[in-house]
């Protein structure tokens, strides 16, 4: 596992000096605009940045994966991305853990300051959802005897369910913290470098404890969560998105990322994922299926880009949407030569400085809704799952009577009434797996291995033809630890590393 602190650019130059011992004249020499120590509240809007931009962006094969995008006909696309085979040189292990080693460190730095709770409670929230990750592509990582710098460079590695039970005693921890320091005096506000929250706390509060629903959720096939969810209702949940922004420019580097991605450059070309990422059909045609507005700000018509005059015009022609399914190569080669693919809409790429997402409102309401509908929380499912339609059809750009008009629509998954209660729970997975497209693919992945919502039928397997492999169950434990932890690694690689066989612990 990689030994560094991950800083970003983007919150501008930290000089990191080594601390010297004390003395008199070392205590002369001190430098105070050149600190031994950078400031966690500094730290905290990297953090964040990096973990926006990553969920927006950088789970893009798994869009592919659950039908939001298909790869445009104009390029090869190879055997290896058609048919699910996934190599020691994908995923985010890296990622999640430079940016957990600053969440760590802001953790501790609030713990050993005077007045840094709400640092601290932030530093365990943080740790808790990035190890969530983790743990959903890989089963195991390193987790208690992580973080250690040269106490200890071979780590070893914490199974699944013990790091699901320590995180959500964290996230517990986290919650009782804020909770008794906003009846304390001398607390630091996190005020702006809280690019998220702005320093609310009780915002934060509800942040931490959707993501708790979330972490129950998905091992609730393992483990009975209605002890744990009971103790969150005075809590509280999301019901606005949680979304980040440092103050994006139209500058390169520092837009917001899925418009650096898909929009326009600061030069005004298009972004490269524009050109190479398409509509996915699974999506598409559930929306022309069940008659959802969506696909008119999910999508584009084809050949209307974020180039053009008319990319944020509502266009309400069916036809003019067209995309093909995941692997299959020869219609998205047909459509380039002929009528085009459609790309991503107006309200998934809206301008250079939108907010990033990093939990929607949405996903809140659907989790509740899926609590409620098993009996493990308190509460009226069809309401949730009507707010959880009109939060993501908001966030969109349609009004809440696109969405009551949508869910009255009298079709099975989209209508409350019209769903039979057998099929109640595939209503909210599905619904929850239209709402995240794009923005959240990672969760979709997640969800689809927990419940296998959608079905087949809407979310197809590829369609190239011969595949045989199905949608992966997980990462391969990457390269990097094969180099720098062998034996935990090798140890680790033992005990399941098989995308296409090996479960994560809370899958059935």
């Amino acid at each position: 596992m990689k030994r560094i602190v991950y800083f970003s650019i983007f919150i501008g130059l930290l000089s990191l000096l080594s601390s010297c011992g004390k003395g008199w004249l070392t205590d002369l020499a001190v430098n105070p605009n050149q600190p031994s120590q950078a400031p966690g509240q500094l730290i905290l809007p990297a953090v964040l940045n990096d973990y926006a931009t990553h969920i927006n962006t950088g789970y893009n094969t798994e869009g592919t994966w659950m039908g939001f995008m298909d790869y445009s006909g104009g390029y090869s696309i190879d055997l290896n991305t058609n048919n699910y085979v996934i190599l020691n040189t994908y995923g985010d292990w890296d990622f999640w853990f430079q940016n957990l080693t600053n969440a760590d460190y802001i953790e501790k730095l609030g713990e050993s300051q005077q007045g840094g709770d709400y640092l601290a409670a932030v530093g365990k929230i943080l740790k808790a959802f990035g190890f969530q990750y983790l743990v959903d592509s890989y089963n195991e990582c390193p987790y208690s005897q992580a973080f250690q710098g040269s106490k200890n460079f071979f780590p070893s590695y914490d199974m699944g369910t013990d790091i699901y039970k320590a995180c959500i005693a964290q996230l517990d921890s986290a919650i009782a913290i804020i909770q008794a320091a906003q009846n304390k005096l001398g607390v630091q506000d996190l005020g702006n470098n809280d690019i998220m929250f702005h320093g609310n706390m009780d915002k934060w509060l509800r942040f931490a404890n959707t993501l708790k629903l979330r972490y129950l959720l998905r091992e609730s096939k393992v483990q009975d969560p209605s002890a744990e969810i009971a103790k969150t209702a005075n809590v509280g949940y999301l019901t606005f998105d949680a979304t980040v922004n440092p103050g994006y420019l139209n500058t390169t580097g520092k837009i917001n990322p899925i418009y650096s991605s898909w929009g326009l450059t600061p030069g005004g070309s298009l972004g490269g994922n524009y050109k190479f990422l398409m509509a996915g059909g699974a999506l598409m045609n559930f929306y022309k299926m069940n008659n959802d507005p969506r696909l008119f700000y999910v999508f584009a018509p084809a050949n209307i880009t974020p180039a053009t005059d008319s990319f944020n015009v509502v266009i309400t022609d069916t036809s003019r949407y067209q995309t093909s399914y995941f692997g299959d190569r020869a219609t998205a080669s047909h459509l380039v030569a002929t009528t085009g693919q459609s790309g991503l809409g107006h309200g998934i790429v809206k301008s250079f400085n939108q907010d990033a997402i990093l939990m929607s409102a949405a996903e809140s309401y659907f989790m509740q809704a899926e609590a409620v509908q098993r009996g493990w929380m308190s509460g009226n499912a069809q309401d949730l799952f009507q707010k959880g339609i009109t939060a993501n059809f908001e966030y969109l750009g349609l009004t809440d009577a696109d969405a009551q008009a949508y869910y009255t629509n009298g079709k099975v998954l989209c209508d409350w009434t019209a769903t039979p209660d057998s099929r109640k729970i595939e209503a909210i997975i599905t619904q929850k797996w239209a709402a995240s497209a794009i923005i959240d693919n990672y969760e979709a992945w997640a969800e689809y291995r927990r419940t296998g919502f959608p079905i087949s039928s809407i979310l197809p397997l590829s369609k190239r033809p011969g595949a045989t492999n199905h949608i992966p169950y997980r990462y391969k434990f990457p390269k990097s630890e094969s180099d720098a932890n062998p034996q935990n690694y090798n140890k680790a690689v033992s005990q399941g590393d098989d995308p296409q066989n090996d479960k994560i612990f809370w899958m059935p």
